[in-house]
């Protein structure tokens, strides 16, 4: 007897789309096929949602959110690396000028 797999698609959702985003979908997955590719319109919409989703930067978890606070941590760091070299400088001056006798 064959085991069913568990459906990954559980939830279930109706979504209604205009003529000219139907005929999109269908553009797309035709060309798809040609090229060996076979999807269908519902692995075509999912793909949509899941990189609207990553492209999202209020969601948490998503891409942009997750690059929006390495930029931040790095834009930190980059304050703190400049507030350092110039503490470093002074520093390296103060030593010098002390040698000289100033």
């Amino acid at each position: 007897m064959k085991r069913r797999t568990p459906n990954a698609y559980s939830e279930r959702m109706t979504v209604n789309l205009t003529p000219e985003q139907m005929r999109r979908l269908d553009e797309l997955r035709n060309i798809r096929a040609r090229a060996g590719h076979f999807v269908s319109k519902n692995d075509l919409l999912r793909d949509a949602v899941n990189y609207y989703l990553a492209s999202q930067d209020d969601l948490p978890g998503s891409r942009r959110a997750i690059a929006k606070g390495i930029e931040r941590k790095v834009d930190g760091l980059e304050i703190k690396l400049d507030t350092l070299t110039q503490n470093f400088t002074d520093f390296v001056n103060s030593v010098r000028r002390r040698r000289e006798g100033q």
